[in-house]
C-alpha cells in the first residue's frame, strides 16, 4: 500500500470561503477496467492556505483519479502510477471550475537516490533521425511536455503528447539531468515513442541507482548518452 497525501489547489469558489468552512471532496480511483478501488467523500476545512489536504491509501498499479467538489463545481482528473512499496507519495492537483481535459500520458517512474532528485530530472523528446548516440544532441522537439514529481526516494513523471499526428516510433525520449555546473546530461531511454493514441496510459519503470548517477560524472555534457546499464521495463 502507498499512503497518498493529495494536496488540492483551491479553485476560486472555495478560496473565497471563510477559513472555518468545511468542504466535501469526492475522490475516485479506478483501474483500467473501470472498477473503483477508492470511492469516498472527504470533509476538509478551508483553512488559511491555498491548498486543502486529503489522505488515503492505494494499492500498486495505474489508476485514473477523479476529484470533485460538487457543491462548488470544481474538478480535477489525472492518471497516477503507484510503486509496489509501502512508502508515501505526495501529489498536487489543481481544482478548476472548467471541465478537466483528459490527456492520456506515458507514465515514467522508479526508485531513485537523492543525487537524481538534486539533478532536476526532466524528460525531453528528439527526432530519432537526428539524435545519435555519442553525438551532440539536436534541439528538443516541442511536440511533447513532461511533468515530474520528486518524492523521497522515488520520482514520478508524465510525458504528454501534444501532437497526435506524428509517425509512431519516429522520436526518442531522453532523461535530462542538470550537473552541479548547470550543464546537462542526456540519457536515452530505449523505448518506442510516440505510440498510437491510447485510452489508458503506458507505463515505464526505470529505477536509478547511485552507481548509475556516479557513472555520468565523467561523461560529456550536451551529448546523447546511451549507457547499457540504464534499462527500462515497459508495461
Amino acid at each position: 500500500m502507498t499512503h497518498v497525501m493529495l494536496h488540492l489547489g483551491l479553485c476560486a469558489p472555495i478560496a473565497q470561503l471563510p477559513p472555518d468552512s468545511n468542504v466535501a471532496v469526492h475522490v475516485r480511483l479506478a483501474d483500467r477496467s473501470g472498477r473503483s478501488t477508492l470511492d469516498r467523500t472527504f470533509r476538509v476545512e478551508r483553512g488559511d492556505g491555498p491548498q486543502a489536504l486529503v489522505e488515503f491509501d492505494s494499492n500498486f498499479g495505474t489508476y485514473r483519479m477523479d476529484v470533485a467538489t460538487e457543491k462548488h463545481d470544481c474538478r480535477a482528473t489525472d492518471f497516477l502510477y503507484f510503486l509496489n512499496d509501502d512508502g508515501a507519495r505526495s501529489i498536487t492537483e489543481q481544482l478548476d471550475t472548467a471541465p478537466p481535459t483528459v490527456q492520456v500520458p506515458l507514465l515514467l517512474s522508479g526508485k531513485a537516490p537523492q543525487s537524481l532528485l538534486y539533478a532536476n530530472p526532466t524528460f525531453v523528446v528528439f527526432d530519432k533521425s537526428a539524435a545519435v548516440c555519442g553525438k551532440p544532441v539536436p534541439a528538443p522537439l516541442t511536440t511533447a511536455h513532461s511533468t515530474v514529481e520528486n518524492d523521497g526516494d522515488s520520482y514520478f513523471a508524465a510525458l504528454y503528447d501534444d501532437d497526435p499526428n506524428r509517425a509512431p516510433e519516429s522520436e526518442l525520449i531522453a532523461l535530462k539531468l542538470q550537473t552541479p555546473t548547470h550543464q546537462h546530461h542526456y540519457v536515452r531511454l530505449n523505448i518506442p515513442y510516440p505510440t498510437p493514441p491510447l485510452r489508458w496510459p503506458g507505463g515505464v519503470l526505470l529505477d536509478v541507482t547511485t552507481d548509475m548517477m556516479d557513472g555520468l560524472a565523467t561523461d560529456p555534457v550536451d551529448t546523447l548518452l546511451c549507457p547499457r546499464m540504464w534499462k527500462t521495463t515497459v508495461g
